[in-house]
């Protein structure tokens, strides 16, 4: 699912024509059991067969953690294909531990990683990637030193969250570790480990986000007339979830993000007043980072909003993107009312949705709207999924779908 964007299907390279050095650090506790651990194994195996490796392409280094940090493999011994699924096979160890100390294994990162294991030069790009699977224990790796200088030695450094328990747990944390908003990406099943293995060598190409520039000052914007309060008295938290399937035309995908955009825009932003979590949704679901409680700006939200990529294929995990959001919903959080607004142009489901929308209402005081972009989304579906046809915005209104949701918030009746 994380800010890790759909990019994996839109690639700017082909995998075999990477020229990276990928240093991959796994969680190899017991946020999963040995099964799963062993579907992480395969998956690992696989990867690394999706790319050239040579001492002149793609070598890719590979640690693991648990209680204690273990090398796998250095970028020396992952030169060549056959050592490397060797190492993967033989080498990497399932340890079980309640302890996941990934500090100890960055640490170990940045002292093993250099020009001696087999770091080349600037010319081949330096990709850190972690996958972790529940919270981190030992050392506090966020603002450490060490990760400061990873970010120095590293072109690009991704997360991935793997496993329900990293979606709960780490969804904040992740996207810190990172060195852009979109480095994130959240597969909750093995099933999903695919996405992550194109999302990867995507990010590996050359010339992708060497650098991130920084996002322009966003002008404060003045709210339409029509809305019946002040957006920046209210103090909300708003969970976004767009369908970025193909159901949408191009230019319909791009008129939505426009609504969002619109529709986001006019709120006051902190810790005090309103902030916004983004969750896209389709072949598979995605967290973004947005920054939510933690001194989120408007630009953080809108830079995410406006940079949304269509895949080119259909799809619909909304289950999946419900459960994303429960880590944020569980923490605490000085908002009045926590809101949720769907953007959908279907509703072919890959699982119904309908009784964990009803539990995160019961549970967290959840008040869902739907915006019924596309007319192949069923009205009587949204209807049934929010509670309540009021809830639901036409898609013969969908012009109005901005100020449609801000009136809804300002009006506090939801279904």
């Amino acid at each position: 699912m994380t800010s890790a964007s759909h990019i994996c299907l839109e690639t700017s390279c082909s995998s075999f024509n990477v020229e990276s050095d990928i240093v991959l650090v796994v969680d190899a506790s017991n946020a999963y059991d040995q099964a799963t651990f062993e579907q992480l194994r395969s998956f690992l195996y696989s990867f690394v067969a999706s790319f050239t490796v040579s001492p002149l392409d793609t070598q890719v280094a590979l640690y693991a953690y648990g209680s204690s940090a273990q090398t796998v493999a250095s970028l020396n011994d992952g030169s060549s294909l056959g050592s490397i699924q060797a190492k993967i096979n033989t080498t990497l160890k399932y340890q079980g531990s309640s302890e996941r100390n990934l500090f100890q294994a960055l640490t170990k990162v940045q002292a093993e990683v250099s020009s001696m294991s087999g770091l080349r030069s600037a010319d081949y790009k330096k990709v850190l990637v972690v996958i972790s699977g529940d919270a981190w224990s030992g050392n506090a790796v966020i603002g450490s030193s060490v990760l400061t200088q990873l970010k120095q030695k590293f072109n690009v450094i991704l997360s991935v969250g793997f496993g329900l328990k990293a979606v709960t747990n780490l969804n904040s944390q992740l996207t810190q570790l990172t060195t852009a908003s979109m480095n994130t990406f959240f597969a909750a099943t093995p099933d999903q480990l695919p996405y992550v293995s194109a999302w990867i060598a995507t990010l590996s190409c050359p010339g992708v986000q060497f650098s991130t520039p920084a996002p322009p000052p966003t002008t404060v914007p003045t709210q339409s007339p029509s809305v019946s309060c002040p957006l920046a008295s209210l103090s909300y938290d708003v969970y976004l979830i767009v369908d970025v399937s193909n159901k949408a035309s191009a230019a319909d995908f791009a008129a939505m993000k426009t609504a969002i955009h619109n529709f986001v825009a006019p709120f006051a932003f902190g810790d005090l007043a309103a902030n916004f979590a983004l969750v896209t949704t389709g072949i598979d679901s995605q967290l973004f980072f947005t920054n939510f409680h933690n001194g989120q700006s408007r630009s953080d939200v809108l830079t995410a909003v406006d940079g949304l990529l269509q895949d080119d294929v259909p799809g619909q995990t909304l289950n999946l993107a419900l459960n994303a959001i429960q880590g944020y919903l569980s923490q605490p959080s000085s908002a009045s009312k926590k809101v949720l607004a769907y953007f959908t142009s279907t509703t072919a489901w890959d699982v119904s949705p309908t009784a964990t929308m009803s539990s995160l209402k019961s549970k967290y005081s959840l008040s869902p709207m739907a915006v019924q972009w596309g007319a192949s989304a069923s009205t009587s579906d949204l209807t049934n999924l929010v509670g309540g046809a009021a809830c639901v915005n036409a898609v013969s209104n969908k012009a109005s779908a901005a100020t449609w949701l801000q009136n809804k918030m300002c009006s506090k009746v939801f279904c």
